[in-house]
């Protein structure tokens, strides 16, 4: 993958950092660098023979400087006659003007800019001069790189008619390209819509716009010829609709919807996903009614019997907020599905809709959304949760909106480059559907505003709550200012006021046009609104509004006295961000409250696991009084034993609880410090000089999110132990047992140093709500657990755990279930897919059948049909010496089975698993207890078929069937022993 953004080196909003990657990327897919650059190298080859020609005439005058503009235009522009016309036009005689001629004649097209065909003027022999002497240092090739800088500087101080820098830096970027960009409407028009860059497109500045063209080259990984650069910027502004989507869908600013496809009560994701790609719908449940005869308060009521007013709020938002040309996530939790657009057939309603197409289970959804799914990704991808970047997908909300889309976009196309196409497909679907809902039917405003000054606005509706329920501003269309809404332009940000309380923020969607209602004629806009999770008392802001900086000259919303009377005021941006910031800040302060006490929690046994069921019982206790003590686990146990499932399971089940955000798994390393868990400095990310500025590790992510906002997630650490404990882990080991901890790093705000704070019961509400607000104080409360696993197998690269960081945890050993009986039976059984018992799983089959996909588990039924004799008698004769959890012989069955789709016998295959996939496990083993595994592996053994059975279920001795010859031939190379000579010499 491209860089990430915290490595970022200008300063440009994620989301435009993100889509910019993603549209070079589909640039790079598109289009074939090597045809591009062979176009340039043939115009270049050009443009320096016929500037040779010049100087060997020392002519450089009007006619020549025509010419050479000319032929640095694409020949489509005034055509390939015209330009060898203004080649003759110089009356140099040259066998390499010929030559340049020639070269034009036979090619199908030359030039690598547009523009105009006027004539250019030289007015001066001084002016002559100059440009020869200039020009003759840009093909020397000898010059150094200041020799060159000055040439360039000299030739753009030069008055010359009809050649500006669109004219020149072309010529300097053909003789240099990996030194001169090339600055025109094309390159900086596109770069000021992707990235929101002002490249400066004055002549004297030329220098300023390269050290730009360096950053944007270097981060965004375009070749070190500009060329590349500059065709990027042709492509999205030319050669496609790209930068039209990219500014009529507002990337910068946007955010996209999130839905959870379904509860396992109505099939889950299994079954609703492929639902609603095949019959083009979103669905969400509670069925209450038909939303659009119910008001807020009767769906209030109506949700209470489930989480009120969570369940309400998911309600409303599906109804009322969603919008044709939205895009929408589906997801399972925190996992990506698939990615469409919301059509413009709207919200509608039947309780039968999909319980009737929808077979096997009863899906009880009744509200429904058209949707174009485009995006579809493999099921063969890791997790999303697993992907090394910000999804910006919760696994608690059901329908949330996200603004890491872009992020999420990106990280896609690199693991699936097939799907680029629909992911911009896409941008065209949600543009066009867009358009197509606000478009004819609208009576807009031509007449432009006079009183724009500003991107944020206050509107005052106590009189009219009916906007905000259907998501408009109106006003009468006349005159007075604090009506005029065609000031507001979409992506504008209004502040929502009403009746002494700020109700949340919405995004100016479309400009203004005109309705009519009891013959009087009034101006709409229509807007996204999104409510504070809380709203903000006007007592809370009033005195920071009276502040100069946060107002302008006149047109405020306060006065001294309270909140003037009129409808629409402009805001600076400081009073916006401050007000948004404040409704976060309310959030923050409620999310702390919600955190406070730690809810109880019964988390199960991961589908897809099986332990015998005494075991599964014990353990499924032990995790439960653990985390509802308090405490924070750490499963330890041999590799294989599924320590890291069950750790991912329990935070599974945490985030099903409104107290848990989501969880974040990382595996612990040597080389970790406390800058990897706690945080530590780094460059600003503002620009602004050489500062420093802390960064949050791991462990403080936990707590805060990138925006600032307060989050309970929880941390997964694997294989814990092999960091250094104290290294590591030192600044923590109070903070974990319930104290504050002062971090040796200074923060953004003027709290003082970083601080991670222990917030519960005995903080005062006044000192909660201060580190709510504070971004530098990282609260962690009663809610939040760390759950870590250590391999117990791997004592060669662990470290000792002190007492000190031990007491901190709760400890759940997961052990290996006997692999063979006492009187050395195999236990058959146990890998059986047909065996059946009272548990759930029955048995290892059961539970790997469980997990598997539809359409693989006939064939991984067939392949534990045939391997169960032979795995059942290979883990028992391993277990003689060597401890292996199942989860290696699931990985060995499902080896076998994709070896024998290939066409392999199961002897072989399982040979070739063996040695992929065991002896690896062998490392460290005293070399006489490994050499008699080795030699004991083919041994015969009889096996057990049911436990519970009598000497008629004992079925006969076998062996696992292994080529032994081979698998000891590799085991000597790996080992450096030789097993034969001992074999022989017993």
């Amino acid at each position: 993958m491209g860089g990430q953004y915290d490595e970022a080196g200008l300063d440009v909003g994620k989301e435009q950092w993100y889509c910019t990657h993603f549209l070079v990327d589909q640039y790079d897919r598109a289009r074939d660098w090597e045809s591009v650059r062979a176009a340039h190298d043939h115009t270049a080859e050009i443009t320096s023979e016929l500037l040779e020609a010049f100087l060997e005439a020392e002519s450089f005058d009007t006619q020549e400087l025509t010419a050479l503009k000319s032929v640095v235009q694409v020949s489509r522009t005034i055509g390939a006659e015209s330009t060898i016309e203004r080649i003759r036009d110089t009356g140099i005689d040259s066998p390499k003007l010929e030559s340049v001629i020639e070269a034009i004649q036979d090619s199908e097209q030359s030039g690598i800019v547009g523009g105009t065909a006027y004539p250019a003027s030289v007015p001066n022999s001084d002016t002559e001069r100059t440009l020869l002497e200039s020009f003759g240092t840009l093909l020397d090739e000898s010059a150094t790189d200041e020799e060159l800088d000055n040439a360039v500087a000299k030739v753009l101080e030069l008055d010359l008619k009809n050649v500006g820098l669109g004219t020149l830096s072309p010529i300097f970027s053909l003789l240099h390209p990996e030194r001169y960009p090339i600055v025109n409407d094309q390159t900086t028009s596109a770069l000021d819509i992707c990235l929101g860059i002002d490249i400066p497109e004055d002549s004297q500045r030329y220098f300023d716009a390269i050290e730009i063209f360096e950053a944007v080259r270097s981060d965004f990984g375009f070749r070190d010829h500009y060329r590349h650069l500059d065709n990027f910027c042709f492509w999205v502004n030319g050669a496609t609709d790209t930068t039209e989507w990219y500014a009529a869908n507002d990337i910068p600013n946007r955010s996209v919807w999130q839905l959870n496809a379904g509860h396992q009560s109505d099939g889950g994701p299994d079954e609703l996903w492929p639902a609603w790609k095949e019959y083009g719908v979103c669905s969400i449940g509670w069925n209450i009614g038909d939303l659009s005869e119910l008001t807020d308060d009767e769906i209030a009521d109506q949700t209470a019997k489930y989480d009120g007013e969570r369940v309400a709020d998911y309600l409303r938002r599906f109804h009322d907020e969603l919008s044709a040309g939205e895009i929408i996530i589906a997801k399972d939790g925190g996992d990506l599905l698939g990615i469409g657009v919301l059509d413009g057939d709207g919200y509608w309603y039947d309780d039968t809709y999909l319980d009737e197409r929808v077979d096997e289970v009863s899906v009880s959804h009744a509200h429904y959304r058209s949707v174009e799914w485009i995006a579809d990704p493999s099921r063969d991808q890791p997790r999303t949760q697993e992907w090394e970047t910000e999804t910006g997908l919760s696994p608690r909300p059901t329908l949330d909106r996200t603004n890491a889309f872009e992020e999420l976009r990106w990280a896609l196309a690199n693991r699936e480059p097939d799907l680029g196409d629909d992911l911009i497909k896409l941008e065209r679907r949600s543009r066009d559907i867009r358009n197509s809902a606000i478009g004819p039917d609208k009576d807009w405003i031509e007449e432009e505003s006079s009183s724009r000054i500003a991107d944020y606005y206050w509107v005052k509706q106590n009189n009219n709550p009916a906007e905000i329920q259907g998501e408009y501003l109106e006003a009468e269309l006349d005159d007075y200012w604090a009506h005029d809404l065609r000031k507001l332009e979409p992506g504008d940000t209004v502040i929502h006021y009403r009746e002494g309380e700020l109700l949340g923020s919405s995004t100016v969607s479309t400009p203004a046009y005109r309705i009519s209602k009891d013959d009087t004629e009034y101006q709409r806009v229509d807007v996204d609104f999104e409510r504070f999770e809380s709203p903000v008392s006007f007592a809370a802001i009033f005195e920071q509004l009276l502040q100069d900086d946060y107002r302008f000259e006149r047109h405020n919303p306060v006065n001294p006295q309270g909140v003037n009377q009129d409808y629409l005021f402009p805001l600076p941006d400081t009073a916006g961000q401050y007000l948004l910031e404040q409704g976060r800040a309310v959030a923050d302060d409620n999310r702390i409250e919600d955190l406070i006490s730690s809810p109880r929690f019964t988390p199960d046994i991961p589908r897809g696991l099986y332990y015998p069921p005494e075991q599964a019982a014990q353990l499924t206790a032990q995790m439960r009084a653990a985390i509802n003590s308090g405490k924070h686990l750490i499963f330890t146990g041999p590799p294989g034993t599924g320590k890291s499932e069950i750790a991912e399971g329990v935070c599974e089940h945490a985030v099903m609880n409104d107290a848990v955000d989501d969880w974040i798994f990382t595996t612990a390393t040597s080389e970790w410090t406390a800058y990897d868990t706690v945080g530590g400095y780094m460059p600003a990310q503002d620009g602004a000089g050489d500062g420093l500025e802390f960064s949050p590790g791991q462990f403080l992510r936990c707590f805060r999110s990138r925006e600032g906002d307060v989050v309970n997630r929880w941390l997964v650490i694997d294989e814990l132990n092999r960091s250094d404990i104290d290294k590591a882990f030192g600044q923590l080991f109070s903070v974990l047992t319930g104290d504050s901890v002062e971090l040796p790093y200074e923060g953004s705000a003027e709290d003082g140093p970083v601080r991670i704070e222990w917030v519960d019961d005995d903080i005062g509400v006044d000192e909660r709500s201060r580190i709510a607000k504070s971004a530098d104080r990282y609260p962690m409360t009663p809610s939040w657990r760390l759950v870590g696993t250590m391999n117990t197998a791997d004592k060669a690269s662990l470290y000792e755990m002190s007492y000190a960081f031990m007491r901190r945890f709760a400890f759940i050993h997961v052990g290996i279930p006997r692999a063979r009986t006492e009187e050395g039976y195999a236990k058959q059984w146990l890998f059986d897919p047909g065996y059946e018992s009272d548990a759930d799983p029955s048995n290892y089959a059961g539970a790997w059948l469980a997990a598997a996909d539809l359409d693989e588990q006939e064939g991984l039924r067939r392949t534990l049909e045939n391997l169960a004799a032979p795995l059942a008698v290979l883990w028992a004769n391993i277990s003689t010496h060597r401890s292996i959890g199942p989860a290696i012989l699931h990985d060995i069955v499902t080896y076998v089975d994709a070896y024998e789709m290939e066409g392999g016998a199961t002897g072989t295959a399982l040979t070739d698993a063996v040695i992929a996939l065991v002896l690896p496990q062998l490392e460290g083993m005293r070399p006489d207890e490994r050499n008699a595994l080795l030699k004991g592996l083919d041994t015969s053994r009889e096996r057990l078929l049911d436990p519970n059975g009598d000497e008629e279920s004992i079925a006969s001795g076998r062996t696992p069937g292994l080529e032994t010859e081979r698998l000891y031939r590799t085991a000597e190379d790996m080992f450096g022993i030789d097993l034969t000579d001992e074999q022989d010499q017993s």
